[in-house]
């Protein structure tokens, strides 16, 4: 059963997670509007049957740097747009940091485990304090804590430094979960259409994980830094039990490994660093 909606507002559509949900609204016929920073004072007051909000930050440093700044990107941008824009159902992105310290033990992070505000980081604080705006003011709204991913555009994260020779900035044995932003995308429209959905919370990721030095070894002639060995080893794996019920998740393994080859052929052209593809 699905949800009649015919118009899409993509906040932040222009980003990397945001333009692979206005590429995937468009291909199924949806009037989409695209929103950035540039467009919005123009576009307060539209109505639209969905709204995505892939408008948030993503850079966790800036909470801990600037938390005034960040607690404007991520908290009050996301209380305007509950009030600027008419939706219908608005779906919200926001983060696996929501769950921390437990965003290594699934046990601990599933949708609805106890979220203990003395313990969270204050990137993780902020997304959970936008989260309840949007459970307060949204009619029909949905929320998708985010893991990590790849995919057309990717411009951050590990999987490109390893691949834009770039030095990683935690350990080589570091574990995450990744999902192409095109499946992202295709999940996240097939629930918002789905009338049986309402008012619902979703861990989002890959399943399984994938280390960066096994993501390395799928490089041609990247070799890892020993210096590299004495930064901070993370484990990144959320609980996805409860989005399985409604939606397949590809491995991680093969997403990423997926997308390394696809990178490699597109710059075919570049020599290997001992770093990384250069």
């Amino acid at each position: 059963m699905t949800a009649n909606l015919k118009s899409c507002l993509v906040l932040g559509g222009k980003g990397f997670v945001g333009s692979a949900l206005v590429a995937e609204a468009r291909r199924r016929g949806y009037r989409t509007t695209v929103v950035d920073q540039a467009e919005y004072a123009g576009a307060v007051g539209t109505a639209c049957d969905l709204l995505i909000n892939a408008n948030g930050n993503s850079k966790k440093f800036l909470a801990a740097k600037d938390p005034k700044l960040e607690f404007d990107l991520s908290v009050r941008s996301v209380a305007h747009s509950l009030q600027d824009f008419k939706a219908g159902r608005y779906v919200f992105l926001s983060s696996m940091d929501v769950c921390y310290p437990h965003v290594c033990r699934p046990e601990e992070n599933a949708e609805d485990s106890s979220l203990d505000v003395a313990q969270q980081s204050p990137y993780g604080f902020h997304k959970a304090l936008a989260e309840q705006l949007v459970r307060f003011y949204a009619r029909e709204g949905l929320i998708f804590r985010m893991a990590g991913f790849v995919g057309q555009g990717l411009w951050k994260n590990s999987i490109h430094d390893l691949l834009t020779g770039q030095p990683l900035r935690v350990h080589p044995d570091s574990s995450y979960q990744y999902l192409d932003t095109a499946v992202l995308a295709r999940i996240v429209l097939d629930l918002a259409v789905n009338a049986e959905v309402h008012n619902e919370t979703f861990n989002i990721a890959g399943e399984g994980l994938v280390s960066l030095r096994e993501v390395a070894g799928w490089i041609p002639g990247c070799q890892l830094d020993p210096a590299w060995e004495s930064l901070p080893l993370e484990r990144y794996e959320l609980n996805t039990a409860k989005l399985r019920r409604w939606s397949p998740l590809p491995p991680t393994r093969d997403a990423v490994r997926a997308f390394v080859q696809a990178w490699l052929a597109e710059h075919s052209d570049r020599g290997i660093s001992s770093r990384g593809a250069q």
